[in-house]
């Protein structure tokens, strides 16, 4: 019986069992990053980093040595609420949480399981696995676009110096004949990560002094936007004297790997300039635990087989397996499809008739929506409308494409943005009170309104976060829904106010609904792994629910036997 125990309660048969259960519990986000390092070039470092990251705690274990193995139970709070963030990402498609949350939890469980005195000693091995993250979208609309302009102009003035004439504007470098576009993929954002990553593994490896190892990760932040613009400068020279296809293909991804050599080779010179300062001489090609400390105290043994950590190991396995089990379950519910797709959306309804347009499918994946419908829509006064509607049956999870939002793509289109704000459309059948989120956008003197929502079996929401938590209460309850994303726009005509067109949209938006009610609930069927379609019984036992114009309720659609199969 001792033999067996042993094991059990040695610290390494805990963390390996840990990280196993971990693996399986998030490996949705986990894959979804994988897949990134696979197919964009940008992140292929990123198998690198759990390796180094390895062999940075294997390279510390002897400072290891006298550490106290105890769980921290007052860090349980924080754990449970990134646990319950990361569950939000997973089941709302929220890239930006789960992948980010992955080392903020491995840090985690490691404080909580086995105590803040060995998470301390091991930050940096543990703390470096958020290099492995792709940068998250906020990121590069944020930090990316201030970088993007700076590399703009240094590659303008690049340029400038080799007596060609340019003329820069925004991320738009202008050469006359050949305009350059500083694209997001080239801000200088993704030289940033990878090179702040090689900064920290150099200065752990080859600096002691505590200043010079910040300086050497610091100095990685003015080489990667330098390198970056010198790349763009060359690019703008090369376009310029060969022609402009330089700029694409071979030269443009291998000048990008030339560039981050380059900035090595900066890092590796300040080091060197970097050991003419006091201290001297000390700790360049030599780890921290390679080198002599005076009067080391005695260490106290590093005791494998007896820690306090039992509870907290079976609370975190608990923790995990709730993880693990709602990711599971959520992709075991079976896909709710349409018969004809929503491609099939009526043509006609109240006063309003229409004509489909195609959509490429390409457009559609890289939308979200796994089909999507387009139409415009005009009655016989003369309005008329645009209807955009996205639809997905199957659960999106952390892996795959959420909508898109028109606050992104219209003003990519050329759309300016006038006015963004929410709307409130009374009278809605089937939700009483509709809220959406308006904008009013003009390009070259047309202006439009834009609504916008999402939009499940049983709930709607202006914001594409809410609607996420809104997936997320579905999944946990198991009660399988499609989701929807709605697009209405409509075209202000010369002097018509803002007031006259929202008029319009709102009574579109209220003829329309009924009509997605009934194509909805006449078409859907289940598919997968249980392979049935709700008959009419099922139908019949939809129920209503919350205001209706004319009476106390309006109907929620499919709310019967199968709304919650699977």
């Amino acid at each position: 019986m001792i033999r067996f125990r042993e094991p059990v309660n040695s610290i390494w048969f805990k963390a390996v069992v840990l990280l196993t259960l971990f693996i399986a519990a998030y490996w949705i986000p986990l894959r979804a990053m994988v897949n990134t390092w696979l197919n964009n070039a940008d992140y292929s470092y990123g198998f690198l980093i759990p390796l180094l990251s390895i062999y940075l705690i294997w390279d510390m274990r002897s400072r290891l040595k006298g550490v106290e193995i105890r769980s921290s139970w007052a860090l349980l709070p924080l754990l449970i609420l990134l646990v319950l963030l990361s569950i939000y990402g997973i089941l709302g498609s929220s890239g930006n949480i789960s992948m980010p949350a992955i080392p903020l939890l491995i840090i985690g469980f490691t404080a909580f399981s086995f105590g803040t005195a060995i998470t301390r000693r091991l930050i940096v091995p543990l703390g470096f696995l958020v290099f492995m993250v792709p940068i998250p979208p906020v990121l590069e609309r944020t930090i990316g676009m201030y970088l993007k302009s700076i590399s703009s102009k240094l590659g303008g003035a690049i340029i400038q110096l080799s007596n060609i004439s340019v003329h820069v504007s925004g991320n738009v470098i202008d050469l006359g004949v050949t305009q350059l576009q500083v694209v997001d993929a080239c801000s200088g954002l993704r030289y940033l990560f990878p090179l702040l990553a090689l900064g920290i593994v150099y200065a752990y490896f080859f600096e002691r002094v505590w200043w010079k190892r910040i300086f050497c990760v610091a100095a990685t932040i003015p080489i990667a936007v330098l390198t970056n613009a010198f790349r763009i400068g060359i690019t703008g020279i090369l376009a310029e004297k060969i022609g402009p296809s330089i700029a694409e293909g071979f030269f443009h991804g291998f000048s990008g790997w030339v560039m981050f050599m380059v900035a090595f080779c900066v890092l590796f010179l300040i080091g060197l300039i970097l050991r003419l300062f006091p201290p001297k001489g000390e700790g360049f090609g030599k780890t921290p635990a390679q080198q002599p400390i005076a009067s080391p105290p005695e260490p106290v043994p590093f005791d494998l087989s007896r820690s306090r950590t039992t509870g907290a190991f079976v609370t975190s396995i608990a923790l995990l397996l709730i993880v693990g089990g709602l990711s599971s379950s959520t992709k075991a519910l079976p896909p709710i499809t349409l018969q004809g797709g929503i491609k099939a959306f009526p043509l006609s309804f109240a006063e309003w008739s229409g004509r489909s347009r195609f959509i490429e499918p390409d457009i559609i994946d890289a939308s979200g929506a796994e089909e999507a419908f387009s139409g415009f829509y005009q009655k016989s006064d003369g309005s008329q409308v645009d209807l955009y509607i996205g639809y997905r049956g199957t659960a999106f999870l952390a892996n795959e494409n959420f909508f898109h939002s028109p606050t992104v793509c219209l003003p990519a289109s050329g759309w300016k943005e006038e006015s963004i704000s929410t709307h409130t459309i009374e009278n809605v059948p089937g939700w009483g009170k509709l809220k959406v989120t308006q904008m009013v956008v003009d390009n070259m003197g047309v202006r439009n309104i834009v609504y916008f929502w999402f939009q499940t079996k049983s709930r709607t929401s202006h914001d594409k976060n809410i609607n996420r938590f809104d997936l997320a209460m579905h999944a946990i309850k198991r009660d399988n829904t499609y989701d929807l994303f709605m697009r209405t726009i409509t075209t202000l005509n010369q002097n018509e106010d803002i007031a006259a067109g929202k008029k319009r949209m709102d009574a579109f938006v209220r003829d329309m609904m009924p009509a997605l009610f009934e194509f909805i609930k006449n078409n859907q069927e289940y598919t997968g792994a249980h392979g049935r379609r709700p008959g009419a019984r099922d139908h019949a036992r939809g129920r209503w629910g919350g205001d209706r114009p004319g009476g106390k309720a309006a109907y929620r659609v499919c709310e019967g036997d199968h709304a919650g199969a699977g």
